[in-house]
């Protein structure tokens, strides 16, 4: 018979728990958190670094693209609200200056309703483009606006501009924050944004609203239409024309004149403007922001100009430009400028009509001419 061997005995080890512990889990989920997020933030970056200048209505896009196609033929820039776009004519502007021996070539970039922060940020857009030859740039000088109409609030042109360095001055101005690298709210002015009442009673749904509209731009929603417009659908000429003017400088006329009821009712609201001898300056965040300006303006070799508009809306606000670090040149005065004031030349409290618009340009320009031959303009 055969024998068997013996068969010694092993000792087997039973194999570790494949379950990771609790504490590792947490760890591992956290990492892949972070990692999904690194990723979408670099992918938005990344797709905003490439995508076209949006499709904003108003002219926004019209005006930016004609700009940056003829970016470096211009060495003026105006830019601002309706008060600059409906009331200053490079043609004339350019006219008077040549006649005076000091030669430019001037374009218009108003756009009606545009104010801080909006007006900020499309200059910064307009600067990247590097024209080369801008020496001169006119901004509008004007208050820092915390309140979008219900109406527009869901418009492409209330989220173009919200980039984090255009909401922080919001949110800082609507908390009482202050200006310094520290934020510090006002407590009694957060105290009311929570309980909605004095002055704060929709400042917590302005908080939130201009929150979301940093992240819906930061995100890029709404933003993939834009490579399809920027490659299908390019404006006609006559649209372009509609906003760039017959002169294709950026001015586009308005001729009309107040019936005698609206011009009755405007001389009585400037006689009580010119009753109110108290004058306000801008809050510190409006004149931050224009500090910022006027830095990116001279980073690019140029020299910035703040344009106060002959508006009643303005009377009252200090020509004031200390640390400005750039001109200021007001025309919101009626006994210095009492023909800019006329009812005859108005269209409206805010606006002048084409003949007070040239009067305007004409006296912007000899103002102009004087300073920068006074060594005032650097």
């Amino acid at each position: 018979m055969p024998v068997r061997e013996p068969v010694s005995k092993v000792h087997v080890e039973p194999p570790a728990s494949s379950k990771p512990t609790s504490g590792k889990t947490v760890i591992r989920a956290l990492t892949n958190a972070a990692i999904g997020g690194t990723a979408f933030l670099i992918t938005c970056v990344g797709l905003r670094a490439i995508l076209p200048f949006p499709e904003i209505d108003g002219g926004v896009s019209q005006k930016f693209r004609f700009f940056a196609a003829h970016k470096d033929e211009f060495d003026t820039l105006f830019i601002g609200s309706s008060r600059v776009y409906f009331q200053i004519s490079p043609a004339i502007f350019d006219r008077v200056t040549r006649e005076s021996g000091m030669p430019t070539h001037s374009f218009n970039f108003g756009i009606g309703g545009m104010y801080l922060p909006e007006t900020a940020y499309l200059l910064e857009q307009i600067l990247n483009l590097k024209p080369r030859n801008l020496r001169w740039v006119f901004i509008e000088y004007d208050e820092l606006q915390t309140k979008w109409s219900p109406e527009n609030q869901t418009s492409r042109r209330a989220l173009y501009w919200a980039d984090w360095k255009r909401v922080s001055f919001l949110l800082r101005k609507l908390t009482g924050a202050g200006t310094e690298p520290l934020w510090l709210p006002n407590p009694a002015k957060l105290r009311d944004i929570m309980l909605r009442q004095n002055d704060e009673k929709s400042t917590r749904r302005l908080l939130a609203f201009y929150a979301a509209q940093f992240e819906k731009n930061y995100t890029n929603v709404a933003k993939a239409g834009d490579v399809l417009d920027y490659f299908l659908s390019r404006d006609t000429k006559e649209r372009s024309a509609s906003y760039l003017g017959a002169a294709g400088d950026g001015y586009v006329t308005r001729p009309n004149r107040m019936s005698p009821s609206q011009a009755a009712a405007y001389e009585r609201g400037l006689a009580a403007a010119m009753a109110q001898t108290d004058e306000h300056a801008l809050s510190p965040y409006a004149v931050e922001a224009y500090r910022q300006c006027a830095r990116e303006v001279r980073n690019i070799g140029a020299a910035p100009i703040f344009l106060i508009t002959p508006s009643t809306t303005q009377i009252n606000v200090a020509p004031e430009s200390t640390g400005l670090a750039g001109v200021l040149m007001a025309f919101n005065d009626p006994r210095t400028y009492p023909s800019l004031f006329r009812s005859s030349v108005r269209r409206d409290g805010q606006h002048l009509t084409k003949s007070g618009a040239d009067e305007f340009t004409r006296t912007v320009a000899a103002n102009f001419v004087e300073l920068a031959r006074a060594g005032g303009i650097k």
